[in-house]
């Protein structure tokens, strides 16, 4: 029979059709099963291997009690930006990521992880989940399932066209950019600067100015603790102002490559250290380490007297303004101390009420009697009832006729708000401190014979310390009557232990934070201390974004780091658990920037938070402020979902990060020294 000659002109065509079918099956398979790149061979396991059970931690408290969020003053409610026309000053328009089909910019020549961080990849990291698990019988589970190593499918990074930050307005330096704290044009249309309005958080409008800081010329990885105490790479943070102003008084010296802390400062006449005795020698009841666990240190200059106190198991949030002591708090956490950009100008810290046992102030030329005496109110919220307030100032021990002026408003203040002048002495040098005491009951506010500054009633609103005006009435403490005796925090360590953190919370309440604290403790110890490529031994300070009961802090207590635990606005308020722990933190809004200078940070980690964050912000700006903070060579890990892990990786890998994925649940990302136009 014969062929339709329609059939047979078919023919040549069906056989090449089936031809490149065939070709590319096969090319297909030689491409998953021989090429032998991690990429390549880790998308087969992620494909077949079965889900791994999930590292759910414990329920927090108050799930659905949020704080609310709190919009500020020079930002967006909804926190969103988009790349267009920026504010004046800020040469944004020209500076916003572009995305591209393309981006020409590959990542081959970009220093690996090891060569940036100076070592081996050794284990580590944390998490800090909200989202807690609870099993069908309601009972907490904290077990930790094992944990597969290595890599998930390689992605590629999201086509962004990345730009270093430049042309921010006069007197704001590329590499030290700090957005809500270097927003010229907000500041240059401030009414006031009388109470230092221009040195508060200002946030950029949208759309947001989306660029790398820019490294300092010669940078290179932080000497590494304790060894940066007393000394730091000159390079690193390249600024002599504060050398030529301060040379009298010791504060810090240059010496070749470094940077030199030698322990004085203004009040600090024979060092730091001799100082601390001598503030132990006149109120022995101070127990540094034991009694006094948490100080905040006001107009710290380069956080000496924090830098010490480590040595005695005291730890300290060292703060002060962006002003013309140049770079003392970048100082600061260069050298590994603790301590972040702030001022008491017209709104509160980020601080919760009642929570720290010592406030301290050499020096800091704060008038805590203007106002109306608001900035001593501020300093008598956060401090907690029956703790101390230390001043080493020159109004103490001077008879100047100015000095003096000052002494007697601060005595008629202090009294007026009930604090006890405890002790009243000098050192050798004729150095005068002070030590006041807040008291630790109602008792002496209704024994007063003028009700100035007022009592504060209901009328007076919210007490949440998020761009809140600083206080002119003061509040009473929990304690009502002067037969109650205020029950101060265990001693430090035991102060750490649950038990003891949350004495007045409710049963359930206490089954969670113990279910926490157990949960993290045994997660580091089997997961994070030997999965992670972390080298934990040059990780100096750690950044928890959503800290919770502090139970990953906790966790890390034996090691030689400290961590800033930050509960962020819109999650349930645990900060005050924190302090009661003898740990540190603050609120913050992530949606915004984070008041400390870039690379600050040895490792960000973050659980369970950008689901919040994203319903008002767009994920890339949280990125850019993650990577502002991080030091070079240096961890973020994110703990989260795996879609949520899917939108991140591809822009971290756009900034050149090397990520790699741990059990679809864990993201740990390490920052290279890559920077736009550099290779």
């Amino acid at each position: 029979m014969a062929v339709p000659s329609s059939d047979r002109a078919r023919r040549p065509f069906l056989l090449s059709l089936s031809l490149f079918l065939l070709i590319s099956a096969i090319l297909v398979l030689l491409f998953l099963f021989l090429d032998p790149s991690p990429g390549s061979l880790a998308f087969l396991p992620s494909r077949l291997s079965a889900s791994a059970p999930s590292l759910a931690p414990p329920l927090l408290p108050q799930q659905q009690n949020h704080t609310p969020t709190r919009s500020p003053p020079h930002s967006t409610p909804d926190g969103s930006s988009a790349t267009g026309k920026a504010e004046e000053g800020t040469g944004a328009s020209a500076l916003q990521p572009v995305v591209t089909k393309a981006d020409a910019n590959s990542s081959a020549s970009e220093p690996s992880a090891k060569e940036a961080s100076g070592g081996s990849g050794s284990p580590g990291a944390g998490d800090n989940s909200d989202a807690r698990g609870v099993g069908a019988d309601g009972k907490t589970d904290t077990s930790v399932a094992p944990v597969e190593k290595g890599g998930y499918d390689e992605v590629p990074p999201v086509s962004v066209r990345w730009q270093t930050c430049s042309r921010l307005g006069r007197g704001v330096s590329s590499t030290d950019y700090i957005p809500c704290l270097d927003n010229v044009r907000a500041i240059k249309a401030l009414r006031s600067r009388r109470d230092m309005e221009h040195r508060e958080r200002h946030c950029p409008l949208a759309p947001l100015l989306r660029c790398l800081v820019p490294l300092p010329a010669g940078y290179r990885t932080p000497v590494p603790w304790p060894r940066s105490r007393d000394m730091i790479w000159y390079n690193n943070v390249p600024h002599p102002k504060l050398v030529e102003y301060k040379k009298d008084q010791n504060w810090v010296t240059r010496s070749g490559d470094y940077l030199v802390f030698p322990g004085g400062g203004t009040q600090f006449k024979d060092g730091v250290g001799r100082y601390i005795q001598f503030v132990e020698q006149i109120m022995p009841t101070i127990q540094w380490g034991r009694r006094t666990r948490t100080i905040l240190d006001v107009g710290c200059g380069v956080a000496s007297f924090g830098g010490y106190l480590l040595d005695r198991n005291v730890i300290t949030m060292s703060f002060a303004p962006k002003d013309e002591h140049e770079a003392q708090i970048q100082f600061a956490l260069e050298r590994g101390i603790p301590a972040f950009l702030a001022v008491i100008g017209t709104q509160k810290l980020p601080l919760p009420d009642n929570t720290f046992d010592v406030v301290h102030c050499a020096r800091c030329r704060v008038h805590w009697y203007a106002n109306g005496g608001k900035p001593l109110l501020e300093l008598n919220r956060v401090l907690r009832p029956g703790g101390y307030f230390i001043w080493s100032a020159t109004p103490v021990y001077r008879q100047g006729k100015r000095d003096q002026g000052d002494c007697n408003a601060m005595v008629t203040l202090t009294k007026s708000i009930c604090w006890r002048t405890v002790v009243k002495s000098q050192d050798v040098n004729g150095i005068g401190v002070v030590i006041y005491q807040k008291p630790a009951s109602n008792s002496c506010y209704a024994e007063r014979k003028t009700n100035e500054p007022p009592l504060c009633s209901e009328r007076d609103g919210s007490r949440f310390p998020w761009y809140a005006p600083l206080d002119s009435c003061l509040f009473t403490t929990a304690i009502t009557t002067s037969d109650e005796r205020y029950d101060w925090p265990v001693p430090w360590p035991e102060r750490l232990d649950v038990r003891y953190a949350s004495p007045d919370d409710s049963a359930s309440n206490k089954e969670k934070f113990e279910a926490d604290t157990k949960y993290w403790k045994q997660l580091v110890s089997e997961v994070y201390f030997s999965d992670f490529p972390l080298n934990w031994s040059s990780i100096r300070n750690v950044m928890d974004m959503n800290a919770g009961f502090g139970g990953f802090a906790a966790a890390l207590i034996d090691r030689p780091l400290w961590v800033m635990n930050v509960a962020p606005i819109g999650q349930p308020d645990t900060l005050p658990l924190i302090f009661n722990r003898g740990l540190i933190g603050a609120y913050h809004d992530w949606c915004e920037s984070f008041n400390t200078y870039p690379r600050t940070y040895d490792l960000l980690h973050m659980s369970n938070l950008i689901g919040s964050l994203t319903n008002r912000c767009d994920l890339i700006d949280v990125v850019v402020e993650i990577d502002r903070i991080l030091r070079p060579g240096r961890w973020f890990v994110l703990k989260d979902t795996l879609e949520t892990i899917k939108k991140m990786r591809p822009i971290l890998k756009s900034l050149h990060y090397e990520t790699v994925v741990v059990k679809q649940q864990f993201l740990v990302a390490t920052k290279s020294f890559w920077r736009p136009g550099k290779f």
